[in-house]
């Protein structure tokens, strides 16, 4: 029998070798059966190579539902960038009608943000999240400031291809798989191509569309992997060299753009991209044999990262392939052979959809990162006889992501010896073990207040080889800071921690009179504490510690305001925030209580404006906030209140509290009111817009207004309901890069009217 076999080859190549360049499938086949006397025709092996182009790849797809409707047979594919996502799909067995609805259900879009959500974040990075609201991302080692490899880590777009075709067993070779597949991608240290052909699908898949400088290469065999357009975006001569006789060539690469077009930075960024692929395919079309078809889906009005034209590119596709009607029809396969073809393939999907549905023999964890295993394993969530699903693994990985140390984490599943091993890899960021955080934020009322914060840290991570941390801030603007802090982490789960914290503070107060400034005051402060910490959930804290502050206030000359005051304290804090947007949040709730026993030693001083006296006081201080949203469609409801005080009549000028700003009793200027005693509830409705801005990315736009009341007393006694303030706004905002941006307009009963203007402030 295999003598026979190895006849045959020899016969095959023979012919193919004397075949006239010209002669077309069907001629070859005919030649072919004469030579060979009584044997069958050999079928001609079809090659496909799909080219990039990103979501105008969906005109591949297009042209697969051709070929299945003629019943050609496919027997080698290779793909470049979203030509290795659809080829790949194909070659595990996925139908033209499951690739199609996959790729519509995916959120492309999300592939294109690694921001961890606020909502997965634990309670103190969600408190960073906030404050630190710029995305620039960069750390120091050995004193060298260091940069991530590209915008992206490509961790949400690993998700969408796990998504895409659950996870895949590590292969010995991709021509194991129901069709025999390569994709290719580029050695960014080398420049030259790499064909991948083993090992980890999905990465190979993802490898060759990480577009360089956008999303950070793919690591495999040592080598950083990124898009293969640049390299050869239609590889047709791979898939012949794989053994392809016909090769079909999907060509969805952009033609050069017209010197009209070439108007701005951004055109002239898309030509360079489009000359580097645009080129390398050129030479591939020129290399194509006189018996290859070359398609060209019409992908004028496809954009490559307008995702929602995809149905478009489905039609596209399947119209450009009818076109080549005539020369697709040689390569027909009976009735009998394309359900052959068809039914290896599905028996091959079939079977890795059952290996996907096995429970898990056991768990490998490959950390390399200073977070401590216990705690990997326990966001992981996944033990050894758990059958996990698609969606679950994701969620596991997001999880795992979500503890904010890590640059990427993967997934990969290995089958040894009938045993099903999920092995998760956590790479901590390549940018550290020291990171910088910046925060930014503008506010201008148009009148009396105007404030540009920058706020500046720096972490050491990892310090006297410990789960210690070692952070300084930095902050400019009305409120100056100057800070250290400590934090140790007590367990390998981290849920008990001990924090220690120094600030200086200089904080400009003003003090108005009938809606004009009437005095301003400065106060510096040097504050001490420490306290033990437990994290009652991912969203929820306690705290007790105690704290000593030393400082002074100053005023004005004509009132001779000059006091030196101590003052210490014991403390307890409760916090819990499910919050999705500090700012914005469409569901959540954010929910902070302090109360702190306070000891507070100052020169007796009597204010001769009002009267007061002023001196050693001995009090109980509360500080309690709730934030809760809930959302129906686009409709949001937004309730809030702010209740803060002494449980005496004793007036403090240490331990005051402030209202008065945007969505803090609007119409007044930024903390204008000052006192002892607070109180403070408001409604906010809000209307979300989603705009569809640049490569069909939402933007949200928010709408909204408020109902407000409060006020704040001296004296506990004070308080009530007879003078409370009553408010209102209107206000336009969005999300930004730099944290929310908001225009307002708030009134309120006392005739008072302010105009707002914020950015990258949380309100």
């Amino acid at each position: 029998m295999s003598h026979y076999l190895a006849n045959t080859s020899v016969l095959l190549i023979t012919v193919l070798a004397v075949t006239p360049p010209g002669v077309s499938a069907r001629e070859r086949q005919a030649l072919l059966h004469d030579n060979a006397g009584n044997t069958a025709p050999a079928k001609v092996k079809v090659g496909l190579a799909l080219s990039g182009g990103g979501a105008k790849g969906a005109a591949h797809v297009g042209v697969l539902r051709y070929l299945e409707s003629q019943r050609i047979s496919v027997d080698y594919i290779t793909g470049t960038s979203i030509g290795a996502y659809v080829g790949g799909l194909y070659a595990l067995g996925y139908s033209v009608d499951d690739i199609e609805r996959i790729m519509l259900e995916l959120d492309w879009v999300s592939g294109f943000d690694d921001t961890v959500p606020r909502t997965s974040l634990n309670y103190h990075d969600k408190q960073d999240f906030d404050r630190f609201n710029l995305p620039f991302e960069f750390g120091s080692l050995n004193g060298e400031i260091l940069l991530p490899q590209g915008v992206l880590r490509g961790q949400t777009m690993a998700n969408l291809y796990i998504e895409s075709a659950g996870i895949v067993p590590r292969q010995v070779s991709f021509d194991d798989l129901a069709i025999p597949f390569k994709a290719i991608s580029t050695d960014i240290a080398t420049g030259g191509p790499v064909v991948l052909e083993s090992g980890n699908l999905l990465t190979a898949m993802q490898a060759s569309a990480s577009v360089p400088g956008i999303l950070q290469p793919v690591e495999i065999d040592g080598k950083y992997l990124t898009d293969g357009g640049m390299v050869s975006n239609m590889p047709a001569d791979t898939v012949r060299a794989m053994g392809a006789d016909v090769v079909i060539a999907i060509d969805i690469g952009d033609d050069l753009a017209p010197k009209e077009e070439l108007k701005d930075s951004f055109a002239i960024l898309s030509q360079l991209s489009t000359m580097m692929t645009r080129a390398n395919a050129v030479e591939q079309v020129a290399n194509l044999q006189p018996q290859d078809i070359l398609i060209r889906p019409d992908i004028s009005l496809l954009g490559t990262t307008d995702f929602s034209t995809m149905p478009l590119g489905f039609e596209k596709g399947m119209q450009a392939a009818q076109t080549h009607a005539s020369e697709l029809a040689s390569l027909q396969v009976s009735d009998e052979d394309y359900a052959q073809y068809q039914a290896k393939r599905q028996q091959y999907n079939q079977a890795l959809r059952a290996f996907q549905q096995r429970p898990i023999d056991k768990i490998v964890l490959q950390n390399n990162s200073l977070k401590s295993s216990e705690k990997i394993k326990a966001a992981l969530a996944i033990d050894a006889g758990d059958s996990v699903s698609t969606d679950q693994l994701v969620a596991a990985i997001d999880n795992v992501y979500a503890l904010n140390t890590f640059e990427r984490v993967a997934a990969e599943v290995i089958e040894d010896d009938q045993q099903k091993t999920l092995l998760i890899t956590a790479q901590e960021k390549s940018w550290g073990p020291n990171f910088f955080d910046i925060g930014f934020s503008l506010e201008e009322d148009f009148s009396e207040i105007s404030d540009i914060k920058l706020d500046l840290a720096y972490t050491l991570n990892n310090i006297l080889d410990s789960q210690g941390q070692l952070r300084f801030e930095l902050s400019s603007g009305k409120e100056k800071l100057l800070a250290s802090e400590y934090r140790l982490q007590l367990d390998p789960l981290e849920r008990y921690y001990w924090k220690s914290r120094y600030q200086f503070i200089q904080s400009e107060d003003l003090y108005f009179w009938e809606d004009d400034l009437s005095i301003k005051t400065i106060t510096q402060a040097h504050d001490i504490s420490s306290l033990i910490g437990i994290n009652l959930s991912n969203n929820m804290i306690f705290e007790l510690g105690v704290a000593a502050e030393m400082g002074n206030i100053e005023g004005p000359s004509y009132i001779d305001l000059n006091i030196d005051y101590y003052s210490y304290s014991s403390f307890a804090v409760f916090s819990y925030d499910t919050l999705d947007s500090d700012s914005f949040p469409s569901r959540g709730m954010q929910l902070y209580f302090k109360g702190a026993y306070n000891n507070d030693r100052l020169d007796e001083l009597v204010l001769p404006i009002v009267g007061d006296v002023f001196g050693d006081t001995s009090l109980f201080n509360y500080d309690f906030s709730l934030k809760h949203a809930v959302s129906y469609k686009q409709h949001t409801l937004i309730n809030k209140i702010k209740l803060s005080g002494t449980d005496s009549n004793d007036v403090s000028l240490i331990h005051t509290h402030k209202l008065g700003g945007f969505l803090n009793l609007s119409g007044l200027h930024k903390n204008e009111l000052v006192g002892s005693q607070l109180a403070y509830a408001s409604l906010v409705y809000q209307y979300r817009i989603n705009w569809q801005g640049f490569g069909g990315k939402s933007i949200p736009l928010y709408v909204g207004t408020s109902a407000e009341a409060g006020n704040v007393w001296q004296y506990k006694s004070q308080r009530g309901f007879d003078d409370l303030i009553y408010a209102s706004s209107l206000f336009v905002g969005t999300e930004t890069e730099f944290g929310p941006a908001v225009l307002g307009f708030g009134m309120n009963d006392q005739h008072s009217k302010t105009f707002y203007l914020t950015l990258g402030k949380t309100f």
